[in-house]
């Protein structure tokens, strides 16, 4: 969410009624350069099997895609698996087996797996950088982590025709705070999605807001936010 691009005030999607005083977002208030100077950050940092899309705009929204190509299911969790170790806090090996993503087919039905947690593991190495190299913490100093700046809100999976989704959306009733009414993002700790699909090939389709990594179509968007003081 850029405010740079917006005449009024962004609401906080995760106080909509305005009720809890959360304030409006002001990314561009705590990013060098602001929320667009993201594009250029990951031009000259991420890695080189990385394919970094031209940043696109829609309203008052930046959207960053990140791409990379794979021969085979070996491929592509060598990469996540490089992706993973870019972390400055996590290594692949801290995953047990059963932690890591699978691919396993039986005829035409091939079934995906990952956790949470090596998902946004290996999406780290960018949310650390951009929060070290390029956020200002100034007057949120002691207030804003780098765990605070983003959040997984949607993720998806696409195996042939099947479709797994897990979005983000507000529930007037969730208990947020000494208030009621917030955002819930993705609460899975794992997904494992079944489809029938060719055994010439396979993709993966998933999604997190703001920074998306598109890892042989797994999608995942982080927003950036302000966090009230």
């Amino acid at each position: 969410m850029d405010d740079s691009l917006s005449a009024t005030p962004i609401i906080n999607p995760d106080d909509p009624d305005q009720t809890e005083g959360k304030g409006a977002v002001i990314n561009s208030t705590h990013i060098d350069g602001g929320v667009a100077a993201i594009q250029t950050w990951l031009d000259e940092n991420a890695p080189a099997f990385i394919t970094v899309a031209a940043m696109r705009t829609e309203g008052y929204h930046r959207y960053f895609t990140l791409s990379f190509t794979f021969d085979d299911f070996d491929d592509f969790l060598a990469k996540y698996a490089q992706l993973v170790d870019l972390s400055p806090t996590t290594a692949w090996t801290d995953f047990y087996a059963a932690e890591k993503p699978t691919w396993t087919c039986e005829g035409s039905t091939c079934t995906f797996t990952e956790t949470k947690d090596t998902l946004q593991a290996s999406i780290d190495w960018a949310i650390a950088g951009i929060y070290d190299d390029i956020y200002l913490e100034a007057d949120l100093a002691g207030w804003v982590t780098k765990d605070d700046i983003s959040v997984l809100a949607n993720y998806k999976v696409t195996i042939g025709e099947t479709v797994y989704t897990e979005l983000q959306h507000f529930d007037p009733a969730a208990v947020d705070g000494a208030g009621t009414g917030a955002m819930v993002y993705v609460e899975s700790t794992s997904f494992s999605v079944a489809g029938d699909y060719p055994m010439s090939g396979w993709v993966l389709g998933g999604i997190i807001g703001g920074i998306v990594l598109v890892a042989g179509a797994v999608v995942v968007f982080v927003f950036l936010k302000k966090k009230p003081v």
